[in-house]
């Protein structure tokens, strides 16, 4: 399974999901992106990637997102690391037209060649 599907399938019931750009009409959604780098190095190839995945939660200012995060950390998880957190809000700006920002950073490991 693709490290897309997964977290798809993982994040899709907590909210709308998509990998890298959201373009769908929801104010609360998320998006996720990720690096991989090779691991495990035998006859000069990798029988691992590990994937360093970041998922942002995007909410309008006032939304409460505490629910959605707490999923989030729980959901992810599941399938990979416990995830560190990063209040990534816009608190300078004007907050009138402020978006939540909240993002999700962990790591998965898979057998090399699957993405």
């Amino acid at each position: 399974m693709s490290v897309n599907s997964i977290l798809k399938a993982t994040l899709n019931p907590i909210a709308p999901t998509e990998a890298d750009v959201y373009e769908g009409k929801e104010a609360v959604y998320i998006t996720f992106n990720y690096n991989s780098l090779p691991a495990d190095f035998g006859d000069d190839e990798p029988a691992h990637e590990r994937f360093l995945i970041q998922v942002h939660l995007w909410a309008p200012a006032g939304y409460s997102t505490l629910a959605k995060r707490r999923a989030i950390k729980k959901a992810l998880s599941a399938v990979a690391t416990w995830p560190s957190y990063t209040n990534a809000s816009d608190t300078t700006g004007n907050k009138k037209d402020a978006d939540q920002h909240h993002v999700f950073e962990c790591e998965l490991a898979q057998a090399a060649g699957v993405e």
